[in-house]
């Protein structure tokens, strides 16, 4: 990473020093360098004040070689790259943190057999559009595996389940032809929601119930397999 910046440095260095300024051509390269290395040293595990440490040190090393009407140019500049790289850790490190709740999410949440013909999905946190996609691709699996009549998807752990997020996967899925013999049971949504839901579900040809709790969206989807607890029991 410090390798990058030098080289970008020393090609900077050969413009006019009156051209090390923020966003000038002559920087451009150096402010990539600058960006990699930030995000590189969040990968790594590294403190902000670990890259701050990292510019600060470049800065003094290149000081020792300025002359005396560039030192305030020099410092100018790298008090700016300090400020690039510090940007690009930031936000390397919200990426990371993004991605492992993802990661987790997505291998968390239940998508289950309540019981041998009733497949559920308890959809949990706020989770990413690619996030949803994969846990409903999976949903969709079970469904097709077992010939299931209903899919109860339960949204009473979401954040907000009426987040356009969760309402665009939703479309998406909705849009499956194998969903369209099969009944689909929504619960822990408002009750003030389940028009929007059904509307959504119509329009790409399935069937959607609201239903108010996780337990009467079983009952009804045992009803419509023919079975119950009691005899499953």
């Amino acid at each position: 990473m410090v390798a990058g910046m030098i080289e970008a440095l020393g090609e900077a260095a050969l413009s006019p020093i009156a051209e090390l300024r923020p966003g000038a051509g002559a920087v451009r390269e150096l402010e990539k360098q600058t960006t990699f290395a930030g995000s590189g040293l969040a990968a790594g595990g590294a403190s902000g004040y670990d890259v701050a440490a990292l510019v600060f040190a470049l800065r003094d090393a290149v000081l020792e070689f300025a002359g005396a009407d560039d030192r305030v140019p020099v410092q100018e500049i790298f008090e700016w790259l300090v400020v690039v790289a510090l940007d690009a850790f930031a936000t390397a490190g919200r990426t990371s943190a993004r991605e492992r709740a993802d990661a987790q999410i997505e291998e968390g949440t239940p998508v289950i057999l309540v019981t041998p013909d009733v497949p559920a999905v308890l959809l949990l946190g706020a989770p990413s559009a690619a996030t949803l996609d994969a846990i409903l691709a999976r949903t969709l699996l079970l469904v097709v595996r077992t010939g299931a009549r209903s899919l109860i998807i339960d949204v009473g752990g979401v954040t907000d389940p009426q987040s356009p997020t969760i309402t665009e996967a939703a479309d998406r899925f909705f849009a499956q032809p194998r969903l369209q013999p099969v009944e689909l049971l929504l619960s822990g949504a408002p009750e003030s929601s389940a028009p929007m839901w059904r509307t959504l579900a119509e329009k790409r040809g399935a069937t959607l119930r609201w239903v108010d709790r996780f337990d009467a969206a079983v009952s009804a989807a045992l009803q419509r397999a023919g079975t119950s607890l009691v005899r499953r029991g």
